[in-house]
């Protein structure tokens, strides 16, 4: 099957899924009865409760002064008008002993999927979501709304290499956030806010922020401070 085959499985009321390549120069439809035999597993589980374990990758992230010069390349872009939004992604290499079987079931992921032998891919979180006939997107990585209730316990959930944290949030603010949660994570925290007084500053340093950063400011400032904690 390929990808003109879709329409016709929807009218069918058939379940399908299709996977297709960043330029959809390669396209494959499998019934979902037909998954385990071609070798293939996917989940969409918008209730997936996290497991713990201990299996980890060695990973080998790229020099930092390339990604800084690429990072600077991107803000430049949007800083002229080019785009209004841009991911910047980078191949990362790991090591592990898991095969991708093992790694398939042991991601903590709501959406994974692994495609034979040949790729797994997850994502923690959704992108959109429908319910009650309301369209809601997540467009960022590791954000979400402050004011849902215990939104910082679930937020944190992920494990961050860095939290560049606002003070200025509704419900819980930056500094509520910082105090409660800093001694229970090992992860630096950059506090932002348009309140540069000297008393803010030291607050947010006294409770335990790794750095404190003021509105407006420079994207390289920032890239400067996280390269330095």
């Amino acid at each position: 099957m390929n990808f003109s085959d879709l329409n016709t499985l929807g009218a069918q009321k058939k379940p399908f899924l299709f996977v297709s390549d960043f330029k959809a120069q390669r396209i494959e439809v499998f019934l979902l009865d037909e998954l385990e035999d071609n070798d293939i597993e996917f989940c969409i589980d918008q209730n997936y409760r996290y497991k713990q374990h201990d299996k980890k990758f060695e990973i080998n992230p790229l020099d930092i002064n390339n990604y800084k010069k690429k990072f600077t390349d991107v803000i430049e872009k949007i800083k002229s008008g080019e785009t209004y939004i841009l991911n910047l992604t980078q191949e990362t290499k790991v090591q592990t002993k898991l095969n991708l079987k093992e790694i398939y079931r042991y991601a903590n992921a709501h959406y994974k999927l692994r495609y034979k032998d040949e790729f797994v891919c997850f994502s923690p979180e959704k992108f959109i979501q429908i319910q009650n006939n309301q369209i809601n997107t997540f467009p960022m990585k590791g954000t979400i709304n402050a004011a849902i209730e215990n939104a910082s316990e679930k937020i944190l959930i992920i494990k961050f290499d860095l939290i560049v944290l606002d003070i200025m949030m509704p419900g819980k603010s930056g500094l509520e956030f910082t105090k409660e949660h800093k001694n229970k994570i090992n992860t630096p925290i950059i506090l932002l806010t348009a309140k540069g007084e000297a008393n803010e500053r030291v607050e947010g340093l006294e409770i335990g922020a790794d750095d404190y950063l003021p509105k407006p400011f420079e994207p390289r400032e920032l890239v400067a401070r996280i390269h330095n904690i």
